[in-house]
């Protein structure tokens, strides 16, 4: 869970609070007036070319009852749009 500090607290702890980020996972909400205004959290680890393929490859897909379904649903919302006039402003 993210650590809740404001942003004169980071600001001032800048090079502790990146360390933390950096070799704990720390991850942080930064307030400004009380209001969340930021995130600082790790980034994580760059993947290869290969790595994306092979997660792309391992994907979870619909299967063939849920496809149909899906693509019922998408054209019986796509029916249900109602197109703008070609000028509105002439009415």
């Amino acid at each position: 869970m993210p650590e809740i500090i404001s942003v004169t607290e980071a600001a001032r702890n800048f090079s502790d609070v990146i360390n933390r980020v950096y070799y704990q996972g720390q991850s942080y909400l930064l307030t400004r007036g009380g209001t969340v205004v930021a995130q600082l959290s790790a980034v994580g680890t760059p993947l290869t070319g290969a790595e994306w393929r092979k997660r792309w490859q391992d994907r979870p897909r619909l299967d063939p009852h849920d496809a149909a379904e899906w693509e019922e649903e998408l054209q019986a919302t796509k029916a249900a749009v109602v197109s703008p006039e070609a000028n509105a402003w002439d009415s």
